[in-house]
């Protein structure tokens, strides 16, 4: 250009190389854009825009490095040249161009580039798409598990965040009532004052999980010691004992404090930090000892007794019935545990109160057929049939049973043992129980109606005698010697009577009691036995409730024993002579049975022939229990052995007419006197009344009281009127 000329640059290059032409374009001349610095990437944009403007302005390049040569316009020299190296750019004078603002330099360069069209193509639309259907479906699936989180767990959460705030105590709860068929309460549940410590308030655990007592928990302890006389080492142990069972349980220290002991740490709480007076529910007994025959005692479950039958809820460190009616209807009494919280801070400290949830069960009444006004009056009974026997001559009576059933249903009205325990003072202190699991020659823990088992001496020939009316042995008129002896094979059975030599009648050798005309009726029974190999003695005996349990509603009831051959020879490993036969038949000999067995033949024999279930309970939770037959007997002739029973009680020739000849109520019954070495004879009194119409049936059996009507009857009479409510009468 004119006036122009090439001329060295005293300024660095502002010319930039191009990345897609290699090419240096001065930034000095009007109207070129300055491209971004070699090796770099143009966006798409600029790289059209400076394509354009390039090619709407042509320009004279040549090659530039770049270097410390300057390629701004030079003024060419005379001949129209510019200096080499340099290049020169001439717009078309046409066209003259406008100068545009440089762009700034991008501060993040990209990685990859994408043409301008692609954002409106189909492809870009589907890529969107699918990554906003995976967002949803993400979202969605973060949704979902927020509900469930939320809605289907949340309760079992909640739970859990409870029992972590909270632990659960279990205390045992109180016992269902038993009472009398009156109503009247016989077994009932209250509260027992214990002092309990607080282990967290005493001490800490360790991580064994051993509670172990600080320094002020020792001092607390061993000022209640001072206090109960009781060692520290006891209390400390109690602790350890009672944590180890139920780590958030209260502690039991003293069991039974004495009346000022609990006033005492009662009043001065403050000054006795982690000791409390609490209550805790204990059986009751408003009647006293009554009926530890049949009520029974409490104690803590044993491993054994876990999942049984009778205990098959129970679980380790429940109190449950251990015999009587407490243990046979414990399912039903038996309240278990009680379930308490309270609140524990994140290291399992106690920080709140004991609070039991919801309300205490329900349990239902027991309701037994016992009368408690007649158990007291058979209790009484026995110890004045004692008496009886001691005026008579027999100071080692001192024992005795009684039993009063109802003759259809089996329904126990009394049933009575001496001596016998008293369960009030076995619940209240633990010396009298301990003193009562001692073998002992009185044996308290025995019930003699249900589990002490005796020869039944002439009270069992009304079983005999009905054994051989129903096998054609004799009728009720057979004729029968009465004498004062009877030889068999060389040895002589004796008579009480020993210069009687009379024939008697069914109902004659019954209501006198002969004992000669029964050995002869036994010989017979031997005859048949080696002719035709029937025990008829002995089946008749088991049929009408001998020699085997009852079936009564409280545990641990004797089976007894009717002597047979084979028992014989399995126990004695001898045969069976005919004078076992003849001892069998006053039973004697071997046999063995309980007054409720007793008195459960009786009432076969007095209601026609049904074998009754005997029972003490009656209803529970107003439901009436139901005790079916164990079964019934075609008895034959049975109104001979009633009648002649009915003579012994009324005749003058009659056995116990010196005691019942008098009173208002007919009763039918007979004597019985068993032998019993070394001491005296056992007392005994089977019988049923009214004569007619039996109501009730009564056994009773004093020990070594020697003959029946002189302890047996005389305490019978008592009981029959206590029953019907007779006005007693001194016994001769």
């Amino acid at each position: 250009m004119p006036g122009h000329s090439a001329r060295p640059c005293s300024r660095p290059c502002s010319g930039r190389c191009s990345s897609w032409a290699s090419t240096c374009t001065s930034t000095d001349h009007p109207g070129i854009w300055r491209s971004s610095a070699r090796g770099t990437t143009l966006r798409p944009s600029e790289r059209r825009e400076h394509a354009a403007d390039l090619g709407s302005h042509p320009l004279r390049l040549r090659p530039c490095g770049c270097s410390s040569a300057c390629s701004s316009p030079r003024v060419p020299d005379a001949e129209g040249s510019v200096a080499a190296g340099d290049a020169v750019a001439t717009p078309a004078p046409h066209r003259p161009r406008r100068a545009e603002l440089q762009r700034p330099l991008p501060l993040v360069e990209p990685v990859s580039t994408v043409d301008a069209p692609f954002h409106r193509s189909t492809a870009f639309y589907v890529r969107v798409g699918g990554l906003a259907a995976v967002a949803l479906a993400l979202l969605a699936v973060l949704a979902l598990r927020l509900w469930s989180l939320q809605v289907l767990r949340g309760p079992s959460y909640a739970r859990l965040a409870v029992q972590q705030a909270f632990r659960t105590v279990d205390l045992p709860a109180a016992r269902g009532a038993i009472v009398d068929a009156r109503g009247r309460l016989l077994a009932g549940t209250n509260g027992r004052l214990v002092v309990t410590a607080d282990r967290s308030a005493l001490g800490t655990l360790d991580s064994n999980g051993h509670w172990r007592a600080n320094e002020d928990g020792l001092l607390q302890l061993q000022r209640l010691s001072r206090l109960a006389g009781v060692p520290l080492g006891t209390l400390v142990q109690r602790v350890e004992h009672a944590v180890a069972r139920s780590p958030y349980g209260p502690a039991v220290v003293i069991s039974r404090p004495s009346a000022g002991l609990a006033f005492f740490l009662e009043e001065r709480a403050r000054a006795y930090p982690g000791l409390r007076i609490e209550a805790l529910p204990v059986r009751s007994y408003p009647q006293g000892g009554l009926g530890s025959e049949f009520l029974g005692l409490l104690g803590e479950i044993q491993p054994r007794q876990i999942g049984t039958h009778r205990y098959g809820r129970a679980r380790p460190g429940e109190l449950v019935g251990q015999s009587g009616v407490e243990a046979t209807y414990d399912r039903f009494l038996n309240g278990g545990f009680r379930r308490a919280r309270l609140r524990v801070d994140s290291t399992g400290r106690i920080v709140g109160p004991l609070r039991f949830r919801g309300a205490a069960p329900v349990l239902p009444t027991l309701k037994l057929t016992i009368d408690a006004r007649l158990q007291r009056a058979a209790e009484q009974a026995i110890r004045d049939g004692i008496q009886f026997a001691h005026r008579a001559g027999h100071p080692d009576a001192a024992a005795g049973a009684a039993v009063v059933l109802d003759a259809r249903t089996g329904a126990l009205y009394a049933l009575a043992s001496y001596p016998r325990y008293n369960q009030l003072l076995a619940a209240q202190e633990p010396s009298y129980l301990t003193e009562l699991l001692k073998p002992s020659a009185a044996s308290p823990l025995l019930d003699r109606a249900t589990q002490g088992i005796y020869p039944t001496g002439s009270t069992f020939k009304p079983i005999v005698a009905e054994a051989g009316l129903a096998t054609g042995l004799i009728t009720p008129w057979s004729s029968i010697p009465c004498t004062g002896s009877f030889t068999v094979g060389g040895y002589t059975f004796h008579n009480v009577e020993a210069g009687i030599n009379e024939i008697m009648s069914l109902k004659q050798a019954l209501s006198a009691s002969c004992d000669t005309w029964f050995y002869r009726l036994g010989e017979r029974f031997y005859f048949r036995q080696a002719s035709s190999g029937s025990l008829d003695m002995q089946r008749w005996a088991m049929r009408l409730g001998l020699g085997h349990p009852t079936g009564l509603d409280v545990p641990g009831e004797a089976g007894g024993v009717v002597p047979t051959p084979a028992w014989l020879k399995r126990i004695y490993k001898q045969p069976w002579y005919e004078g076992y036969s003849i001892n069998l038949a006053i039973g004697q000999g071997y046999l063995a049975v309980t007054p409720l067995q007793l008195a459960v033949a009786y009432a076969a024999l007095a209601n026609g022939g049904t074998v009754v279930r005997p029972h003490v309970a009656g209803s529970l939770g107003g439901r009436k229990l139901a005790f079916p037959p164990r079964r019934r007997v075609r008895l034959r002739h049975v109104w001979a052995i009633r009648d002649a029973l009915y003579s012994a009680t009324h005749d003058p020739w009659g056995t116990s007419a010196a005691i019942f000849g008098n009173f208002p109520i007919p009763v039918a019954g007979k004597t019985g006197t068993a032998e019993a070495p070394p001491g005296s004879d056992h007392s005994w009194y089977a019988s049923w009344a009214p004569a007619g119409h039996p109501r009730i049936v009564v056994v009773v059996l004093i020990e070594h009281g020697g003959f029946g009507a002189q302890a047996a009857a005389p305490a019978a009479r008592e009981i029959y009127s206590a029953f019907f409510h007779v006005k007693a009468k001194a016994a001769p």
